[in-house]
C-alpha cells in the first residue's frame, strides 16, 4: 500500500530526487510522507500529513536518503504516526503489516519509549535492540526480521553507517542502478525517469546499497547472491499526466492504444497457458475487486466460447476453497500490480500443492509474473490513477483471446478484438466525453445509482459500481438484470437514475420495468432506444461487448468525481497497490 524509496549515490541531490521519487509513488498512499536525508551532519527527518504532492521539502546538500508516503494501517493519520521511524541509530520506512507487532511492543514498553502507535515503529526497536549486542547491521537486520509474521518492505539506514540496508518479504522492493546513483522503490515509476535499468528483490532477500554498489544475500543461508541487470521498456513519458489534468482520464484515453497493445501477444505463450488449462483437472480464477470482475468477464468469455467451466473466486475469499486446490488444478491469477497480498498469499499455498500457477498481469516483472509457470503481459503500460480503467480492458482483452484459443478459434477472436480496438479509438473523443459530461452534470447531486447488466454485461454493471463508488462516492451498486424483481427493485423511486447495459429484449423488459417505478434510465448500448432517457452508444463488438461498454461508464465516474469536487486519482481511504490483507 504504502510507497517507499531510497536513493545512495556521489552526488548530492538526494533530496530533490527522493521529493520527486515519493511523488511519483503517491498513488500507493498519500495519508501523510516523510524523508530521512544523510549529509554530512548526519541524518535529519522532515515529515508532513497530508498528500506529498501539497507539500514542500526544503533543498538539502544530501547524497543519501529514504523517504515514505503513507496508507494508514497500524494508527491514525498524524505526524507521529508518518514515517521514517528512529529509534537510537537506527531510522527505518516500511511498507506492509508486522502481524505480531504488539506481543514485542508490550515487551519492549519498558525499555524503549514508543512515540507513535505503528507496528513499524517497532521495527525499528528491534534492529536497535541487536545492534546494541554488538552485532553488524547485517546481523541486526537478519535477526529482526525473524520475528516478523507478516508481508514487508524495509529500507534501513543507521547514524554511523553509511548507505542503505533493505529487505522484503511479500511487499516489492525494485532497484534501480544509474551511473552516479542506485535506487530502491516500491515501483519503478519512482525512479524511471533516471533509469529503466533495475534489479529484483524477492522474497527473504536482503541489499545493502552504497553509491552504485549493491550486494545481496539470502536472508536464510546468509549466502551472497547475484542479480542480473534487467531493462524495462516502460519510459517515462507513459507514467506521466503530460497535457491531461489527472492520470485516470490520461488512461481512460489512451485505451485507444492500450488494447491493441494488449492484444498482441506471443502465440507460443498463449499455446502454453491453454496448454496448461487443458491439462488441468480442475480452473480457478482469482482477482481482487476491478481484477475480480474482468475475472467474472473471463468466466462468460470460456463458457460462451470455449463452452469450458472454470470457477472465479475472489482472492481474498480462496481459503474457504483450498481443499480443492491440488496438484492437478490451474490457478489464473489477473492483477494490475502483480504484488496484492491476497493473490500472493494463494499463489503460496498453489505451489505448496505444485499446483499451476498462471497470471495475466501489467508488470511483466512482478512477484506474481515470476512465480507463475506463463504469464501474459497485459502491456498497456504504467496505471497511476487508483481506479483501474486501461488494465482493466487490457485484462478482459486476454481473457478473451484465451477463450477463443482454448476453442481453437484464435484467428476468430483475433479478428473481433482488433475490430473492437478500431471501433473504440472512433468512439473516444471529444464530443463523446463532452456528451458523458453532460449526463454526469445531471445525476452529479444524487447519492444512489443503480447499473443493470445480463450475460457478459452483469460483471460489468459490478464493475461500474466499483468505477463510480471510488472516485465519486456515489452509493452505486449492479445487479443482474434477471434478479431485479427479487429484491433490488424495491429500491426505486422517482428520479432515481438507473445505467443499462445492453439492447437485447430481455434487459430492455427490464428497464421499462425500472423506468415504470420512476426511474430515470441511461442506455449504454449498440442501439438507441425509446425507454433511454439518455443514450451513451458503443460499437458492437459482438461477444466482447464488455471491453466497449465499460469504458463510457468510467468517463462518467471521472466526470462524476470532477463534479462533485473530488480528486479522481486519489480517492479517499483507497490506494493503488493493495500489498497488505
Amino acid at each position: 500500500m504504502c510507497g517507499i524509496f531510497g536513493i545512495t549515490g556521489t552526488v548530492t541531490d538526494a533530496a530533490d530526487n527522493v521529493f520527486v521519487g515519493l511523488k511519483n509513488l503517491e498513488y500507493r498512499g498519500y495519508d501523510s510522507w516523510g524523508v530521512a536525508l544523510r549529509s554530512h551532519e548526519g541524518i535529519e527527518i522532515t515529515k508532513q500529513v497530508g498528500k506529498i504532492s501539497d507539500g514542500e521539502l526544503a533543498t538539502s546538500l544530501a547524497h543519501e536518503a529514504v523517504g515514505h508516503s503513507r496508507w494508514a494501517t497500524h494508527g491514525g493519520v498524524t505526524l507521529e504516526n508518518s514515517h521514517p521511524h528512529r529509534v537510537g541509530n537506527v531510522v527505518v520506512v516500511h511498507n506492509g503489516i508486522f502481524e505480531n507487532y504488539l506481543e514485542y511492543k508490550t515487551k519492549l514498553e519498558d525499555t524503549i519509549e514508543f512515540k507513535s502507535e505503528t507496528d513499524s515503529e517497532v521495527i525499528a526497536a528491534l534492529i536497535y535492540l541487536e545492534l546494541q549486542k554488538g552485532v553488524s547491521p547485517e546481523e541486526a537486520l537478519t535477526t529482526a526480521v525473524q520475528n516478523i509474521e507478516g508481508r514487508f518492505a524495509i529500507l534501513v539506514m543507521f547514524d554511523d553507517t553509511p548507505g542503505i540496508w533493505a529487505v522484503r518479504r511479500g511487499s516489492p522492493l525494485i532497484l534501480g542502478r544509474g551511473d552516479e546513483q542506485t535506487f530502491i522503490a516500491s515501483d519503478i515509476p519512482a525512479f524511471l525517469e533516471k533509469t529503466n535499468v533495475v534489479n529484483y528483490l524477492d522474497d527473504n532477500q536482503m541489499a545493502y546499497l552504497y553509491n552504485t554498489d549493491v550486494d545481496f544475500w539470502d536472508l536464510h543461508t546468509g549466502e551472497k547472491i547475484t542479480k542480473r541487470n534487467i531493462e524495462v521498456e516502460w519510459d517515462f513519458e507513459s507514467a506521466d499526466k503530460g497535457e491531461h489534468p489527472h492520470f485516470m482520464i490520461k488512461e481512460i484515453l489512451e485505451q485507444k492504444e492500450t488494447i491493441a497493445r494488449a492484444i498482441n501477444q506471443e502465440r507460443d505463450q498463449v499455446d502454453e497457458f491453454i496448454k496448461a488449462l487443458k491439462k488441468a483437472g480442475g480452473i480457478y480464477i482469482i482477482g481482487c475487486g476491478t481484477a475480480h470482475k474482468a475475472a467474472m468477464a473471463t468466466e462468460y468469455f470460456f463458457a460462451q466460447i470455449a463452452g469450458k467451466k472454470v470457477n472465479v473466486v475472489a482472492a481474498s475469499e480462496m481459503d474457504a476453497f483450498k481443499t480443492f486446490v491440488r496438484a492437478n488444478t490451474a490457478i489464473v491469477c489477473i492483477s494490475q500490480s502483480g504484488e496484492t497480498a491476497d493473490i500472493m498469499e494463494v499463489v503460496e499455498y498453489a505451489e505448496s500443492v505444485d499446483a499451476t500457477v498462471l497470471s495475466i498481469t501489467n508488470v511483466a516483472s512482478s512477484s506474481l509474473a515470476r512465480a507463475s509457470k506463463v504469464a501474459l503481459p497485459v502491456k498497456v503500460g504504467p496505471e497511476k490513477a487508483v481506479a483501474s480503467t486501461k488494465a482493466t480492458t487490457g485484462q478482459m482483452t486476454i481473457g478473451f483471446l484465451l477463450a477463443h484459443a482454448y476453442a481453437d478459434t484464435f484467428n476468430k477472436g483475433l479478428g473481433i478484438l482488433l475490430g473492437a480496438a478500431a471501433n473504440i479509438n472512433d468512439m473516444i473523443n471529444p464530443r463523446y466525453e463532452e456528451h458523458i459530461e453532460s449526463v454526469a452534470q445531471e445525476f452529479k447531486d444524487n447519492e444512489n445509482l443503480f447499473i443493470i447488466g445480463r450475460g457478459s454485461l452483469y460483471p460489468m454493471a459490478l464493475e461500474a459500481a466499483i468505477k463510480i463508488q471510488e472516485v465519486s462516492y456515489i452509493h452505486a451498486q449492479g445487479f443482474a438484470a434477471g434478479e431485479l424483481k427479487h429484491g433490488p427493485i424495491a429500491l426505486i423511486e422517482k428520479g432515481t437514475p438507473c445505467i443499462v447495459l445492453g439492447d437485447d429484449q430481455e434487459t430492455i423488459s427490464n428497464a421499462i420495468e425500472l423506468k415504470s417505478r420512476g426511474a430515470v434510465i441511461i442506455g449504454i448500448s449498440t442501439g438507441e432506444h425509446e425507454v433511454f432517457d439518455h443514450w451513451l452508444r458503443v460499437p458492437d463488438a459482438e461477444m466482447a461487448q464488455p471491453l466497449v461498454s465499460v469504458i463510457p461508464i468510467q468517463i462518467l465516474a471521472y466526470h462524476f468525481a470532477l463534479l462533485r469536487g473530488h480528486d479522481p486519482d486519489m480517492p479517499r481511504n483507497l490506494a493503488k497497490s493493495v500489498t497488505v490483507k
